[in-house]
C-alpha cells in the first residue's frame, strides 16, 4: 500500500471517528435539549389547561359571592319577599347570565329554600338524582357548609354526576356589607361538559379531555371529553416560565409516543378524591425539528471534517509524501534499482515488510536503511580485518625492532662469556702443567703449583657451569627469534589459528626482553594467575607484551632515578554482555602528556627522543584489534608515570581472524 494511501485511509478513519463521536454528543445533549423543551412546553400547556379548569372556577366563585351578598338573597333567605325574589332573579335567564346550571339557596339545617337544575342549551330542567331539591344529606351538607360562624369561607371543586363532572361553589349569604349572621350559603354547579371543555381550550391554546377516573384510578368512558370537539392531537404552545398563579406539582403523568406525547394530570374531587383525568396530546413537531437540525449539523460538520481533511491531505502529500518518495526513489536508484508507480511491483520492490501488510515508501526506506546499517557493519568488519593485515604487513619494518630487543640478551650473554674465559688463566695452567711434567711428584716445590693448578681447574669447571647456563638462554633467544621468522613467513601465506592462551606465560616470556634486570624489577599480581585463558594468537600476544614492558623500562630510565618497577596486574570484566580479561602494564616512568595519550597509537608517532620507526604501538593495537580486543593508554602526566590497558576477549569467545566472526 502506497503511503497516500495509508494517509488517506487514516485521515478517513480520524474524520469518521470525529463525526461518530460529534454526532453522538449532538444527539445526546441537543437532541435531548430538544425533548426536553417539547417535554417542559407540553406541561406547561397542561398546566393552562387545568388553569383553565381553575379559572372557570373562580369565575364561579365570584358569581356565587356576588349574589351571596344581595340584601335581598338575605332577606329571601329569612322569609321576606319570597315571591319578590323568585319571580324577578330566580328565573332560567338568570341562570343563562351566569352560566349555571345548579342553583341552591340552601339553610344550614340542609333544608333547601329554592333549587333548581337546568340544561341551558335545552332551557328545560333536569333531575339529579343525588342533588334532591328539598333536603341535602348529611354528608353533602359538610361538603358545602362552613357553618353559621365562617362568613368567609367558599368550599369549591368538582362534583362527579350521574350526568358528568360538574363545577360546584358554595359561598355564605351576608348582607351586602358582608355582615352576618349568614343566613345560609348559596350552592352554584356548573357542568363540565364537551362544550365547556372546548371552549376553556380554546381561550387557553390548549386543548384538552377530561375522563372520569374510575376506582382503581383507571379512566372510564362516557366523561366530558368524549365530545367531538377536543382534537387529538396539537402543537404545544406557550412560554416555558410559570405564570405567578402556578400551583403545587400536581399527580401528572407524561406518555411519549412515536409522533405525539400525552399529560395526563388527575383532578381531585371536592372531597378530595382522584376524579378527573385531564389528558393534552401534543404533536411533536419540536422534537422533529430538533432532529432535523441535528441531521443538519451533522451534514454540515461532514463537509468540514471533509474540507478540513482534504486541505491535510494535500499539505501532508506536497511536505512529507512527495519527498518521502522522491527520497526513496533516490535510494532505490543509488542502489542500482528503480520502483514502479503501483502494483504488484510496487510491493515486490522491498526487500522485507510487516507479516500481512504491503510496504510502502516508508517500510521501504526502513528496509534499505537496515541493509545499509549491515553493510556498514560489515564493511567496518573488513576495515578492521584489513587494519590487521596492515598492521601484519607492517612487521617488515617492525621486524628489526623486535629482533633487536630479542638480540640485545644475546650480547650481554656473549660479554659474560667473554669474562668467563678470560678468567681461566690458561697461559699460567700451561707453565704449571709444564712445570708438574718437569717435575717429580715427590718434589716439594711442586705441591704449590699442583694446589694453584686444581684451583684452576676448580675455577674453569665454575666457569663451564656458567657458560652453558648462558649458552641456555642463548639457545632460548636464538629459537625465539627463529620462531618469530617462522611466524611471520607462515603468517603471509596461511591463515593464523587460534589459540588458547595462558595469560600468565605470556608475561612470563615477555618479561625475558627486560634489559636492565639489576635496576628495574618486574611485579606480577598473584590475581594474574588465577585470570580465565584468552583466545588469541600466542607468539603475536608476546611479542605485544613484550614491546610493552621494553617501552616501560625505556620510560624508567628517562625518567633519571636509576631504579624503578614495572606493574603488571588484570580483572575479568564484563562489557556489553561478553567477559573480557583486562591487564595492566603500569610504571612509575617518565609518564605520558595529556595531549599525547591517544596519539601514542598513531602510525609513525613516537615518544622517544631518538625515534625507532614508532611502529611498536600502533602495531600491538592493530593486532590487539584482530584478536577482538583492544590498547589504551592512561597517565596522570609527566613524572607520574604510566599505565597501558589491554583487553581481551575470555576463553569462551572464539574470535577467527580471518572472518572476524566470533563463534561458540
Amino acid at each position: 500500500m502506497r503511503l497516500i494511501h495509508r494517509v488517506i485511509l487514516i485521515l478517513s478513519a480520524a474524520a469518521l471517528a470525529m463525526l461518530v463521536g460529534n454526532a453522538l454528543i449532538v444527539h445526546l445533549i441537543v437532541g435531548e435539549e430538544f425533548r426536553s423543551i417539547e417535554s417542559a412546553l407540553a406541561e406547561r400547556n397542561a398546566d393552562r389547561a387545568v388553569d383553565a379548569v381553575s379559572d372557570n372556577l373562580a369565575h364561579l366563585r365570584g358569581s356565587a359571592l356576588d349574589w351571596a351578598t344581595w340584601d335581598s338573597s338575605y332577606r329571601f333567605m329569612r322569609g321576606e319577599g319570597v315571591r319578590e325574589f323568585v319571580g324577578q332573579n330566580l328565573v332560567p335567564q338568570s341562570f343563562q347570565g351566569i352560566r349555571v346550571n345548579l342553583m341552591y339557596f340552601v339553610r344550614f339545617d340542609g333544608t333547601v329554600a329554592w333549587g333548581d337544575i337546568l340544561d341551558l342549551s335545552a332551557g328545560e330542567a333536569v333531575d339529579l338524582p343525588e342533588m334532591s331539591k328539598e333536603l341535602l344529606t348529611p354528608a353533602q351538607l359538610a361538603l358545602f357548609s362552613t357553618g353559621e360562624e365562617e362568613v368567609t369561607a367558599t368550599p369549591s371543586g368538582i362534583l362527579m354526576t350521574s350526568r358528568g363532572p360538574m363545577l360546584v361553589v358554595s359561598a355564605p349569604i351576608l348582607r351586602a356589607d358582608g355582615t352576618g349572621p349568614a343566613a345560609g350559603f348559596l350552592l352554584l354547579g356548573r357542568f363540565l361538559d364537551a362544550g365547556l371543555v372546548d371552549r376553556l381550550g380554546r381561550q387557553v391554546h390548549a386543548r384538552f379531555t377530561l375522563d372520569p377516573i374510575d376506582a382503581a384510578g383507571g379512566k372510564v368512558s362516557g366523561g366530558a371529553g368524549d365530545g367531538p370537539a377536543a382534537p387529538a392531537v396539537q402543537e404545544p404552545t406557550g412560554e416555558l416560565q410559570r405564570d405567578r398563579r402556578a400551583e403545587a406539582p400536581r399527580n401528572r403523568e407524561v406518555t411519549v409516543g412515536k409522533d405525539h406525547l400525552t399529560v395526563r394530570t388527575v383532578l381531585n374531587d371536592i372531597a378530595g378524591k382522584p376524579a378527573l383525568a385531564l389528558e393534552t396530546s401534543y404533536a411533536r413537531t419540536i422534537s422533529e425539528a430538533g432532529s432535523s437540525m441535528v441531521n443538519y449539523v451533522i451534514a454540515l460538520m461532514a463537509a468540514v471534517l471533509a474540507l478540513a481533511g482534504l486541505a491535510i491531505l494535500l499539505m501532508l502529500n506536497r511536505t512529507v509524501v512527495k519527498p518521502v518518495a522522491r527520497l526513496m526513489r533516490r535510494v532505490l536508484e543509488a542502489r542500482g534499482g528503480t520502483i514502479p508507480e503501483s502494483g504488484p511491483e510496487f510491493a515486490a520492490s522491498a526487500s522485507f515488510s510487516a507479516a500481512g501488510e504491503s510496504p510502502d515508501e516508508i517500510v521501504i526506506l526502513e528496509n534499505e536503511f537496515e541493509r545499509t546499517i549491515q553493510q556498514l557493519d560489515e564493511t567496518q568488519k573488513r576495515l578492521v580485518e584489513q587494519s590487521f593485515y596492515t598492521g601484519m604487513a607492517e612487521l617488515v619494518g617492525g621486524m628489526t625492532h623486535n629482533v633487536r630487543n630479542a638480540l640485545t640478551p644475546i650480547s650481554i650473554k656473549l660479554w659474560h662469556i667473554g669474562r668467563a674465559l678470560d678468567m681461566a688463566h690458561l697461559d699460567r695452567m700451561e707453565a704449571a702443567v709444564g712445570r708438574v711434567e718437569a717435575a717429580t711428584a715427590d718434589r716439594q716445590d711442586c705441591a704449590l703449583a699442583v694446589t694453584y693448578l686444581k684451583a684452576c681447574m676448580e675455577h674453569l669447571r665454575t666457569s663451564h657451569s656458567t657458560i652453558e647456563t648462558d649458552i641456555g638462554v642463548i639457545g632460548d633467544q636464538a629459537t625465539q627469534i627463529e620462531q618469530i621468522f617462522y611466524d611471520h613467513e607462515r603468517f603471509s601465506r596461511a591463515k593464523r589459528q587460534v589459540e588458547t592462551i595462558d595469560i600468565s606465560r605470556v608475561v612470563d616470556e615477555a618479561s625475558k626482553l627486560l634489559q636492565n634486570g639489576e635496576k628495574i624489577r618486574i611485579a606480577v599480581a598473584p590475581g594474574v594467575a588465577k585470570l580465565p585463558a584468552v583466545r588469541g594468537h600466542h607468539v603475536v600476544l608476546t611479542q605485544v607484551f613484550g614491546n610493552l614492558i621494553v617501552n616501560a623500562e625505556e620510560a624508567i630510565l628517562a625518567a633519571g632515578r636509576g631504579a624503578g618497577t614495572i606493574s603488571i596486574d588484570g580483572e575479568l570484566v564484563r562489557r556489553d554482555g561478553v567477559d573480557m580479561v583486562e591487564l595492566h602494564v603500569s610504571d612509575d616512568g617518565q609518564g605520558i602528556p595529556e595531549d599525547k595519550l591517544d596519539r601514542i597509537f598513531e602510525r609513525g608517532y613516537s615518544t622517544r627522543r631518538v625515534h625507532s620507526g614508532g611502529i611498536g604501538l600502533h602495531w600491538c593495537a592493530n593486532s590487539l584489534a584482530g584478536m577482538g580486543g583492544g590498547i589504551w593508554a592512561v597517565s596522570d602526566g609527566i613524572g607520574r608515570g604510566a599505565r597501558m590497558v589491554v583487553r581481551l576477549p575470555a576463553r569462551k569467545r572464539v574470535f577467527n581472524f580471518d572472518s572476524l566472526k566470533e563463534t561458540a
